[in-house]
């Protein structure tokens, strides 16, 4: 399933009962009491052991597999490993380290809106946790994958800026055909990337940084030079580990391409 006409996709099955009921309370609390940098939810025990084990773990994969860039980003945004994160606290930290903030959301939002909101500073943030049944992976974006991955690499000026210029490219776009062509971008570069660092790939993309199951199975990829018109044409399925990456040799390659990219589409 593509993510190419709306990035939040539900997808690998049904949530099992729990799982679901507790999604619907967590969307019914942003929905009374969200709003930019607000905190309308309280995890309970088991998601704050379920959202320590996974960081922990996390943590020790990283210095490994994760690009300097992103290493440099969590130095500057520290997340905690003994609790959940409050989004208020987080998204003033984000505020003072780079401009963006946050906004926690109810559901899946489509393209349009998601990458939009770029355009103004602001990250849509969902706020449940995977099922704790499939901690290594989540096929949807969850509060691991939103936080551990892209709200650490917008604590980068260099990523904040590709962020923003997504979300401007989204907001002109004038077909459905030109927004594909951007969340396919997105997710082979912010979402999937790889940089060439001390000749090993590296990950900087957030989808791979926050699932310690894509983590391990980077080496069982496939990767392909970097090509802005390949990533347009692939295909790929998020509700598995990935078949196909795109490796650039550094992230100023990666960004000046991705800039010429945007300031086209």
């Amino acid at each position: 399933m593509s993510r190419a006409n709306e990035h939040r996709v539900e997808a690998g099955g049904r949530l099992d009962e729990p799982c679901a009921r507790r999604r619907k309370e967590i969307a019914e609390a942003i929905r009374r009491a969200g709003g930019i940098n607000s905190h309308p939810v309280t995890h309970n025990a088991e998601e704050d052991l379920l959202w320590g084990a996974m960081v922990a773990k996390l943590n020790a994969l990283h210095p490994r597999v994760a690009s300097s860039r992103y290493l440099q980003a969590k130095e500057r945004l520290p997340l905690p490993v003994s609790h959940t994160p409050r989004i208020d606290d987080l998204g003033r930290r984000l505020d003072n380290l780079t401009g963006f903030r946050l906004l926690p959301v109810d559901g899946l939002a489509p393209a349009g809106d998601f990458y939009g909101r770029f355009a103004d500073d602001v990250f849509s943030t969902t706020m449940y946790l995977r099922c704790p049944g499939r901690p290594h992976y989540s096929p949807e974006p969850d509060m691991l994958h939103e936080l551990v991955g892209h709200v650490v690499m917008l604590a980068d000026p260099l990523f904040a800026d590709l962020y923003r210029l997504f979300g401007k490219a989204a907001n002109n776009a004038t077909s459905e055909q030109d927004l594909q062509a951007i969340s396919q971008v997105f997710w082979f570069t912010m979402e999937t990337g790889l940089v060439q660092e001390d000749g090993r790939p590296k990950a900087y993309g957030a989808a791979l940084l926050s699932s310690s199951g894509e983590l391990a199975k980077i080496g069982t990829c496939s990767v392909e030079k970097f090509s802005i018109q390949e990533m347009i044409k692939s295909d790929y399925d998020i509700s598995t580990y990935q078949g196909k990456l795109f490796i650039a040799q550094s992230v100023d390659e990666m960004a000046d391409e991705v800039r010429s990219f945007l300031t086209r589409a």
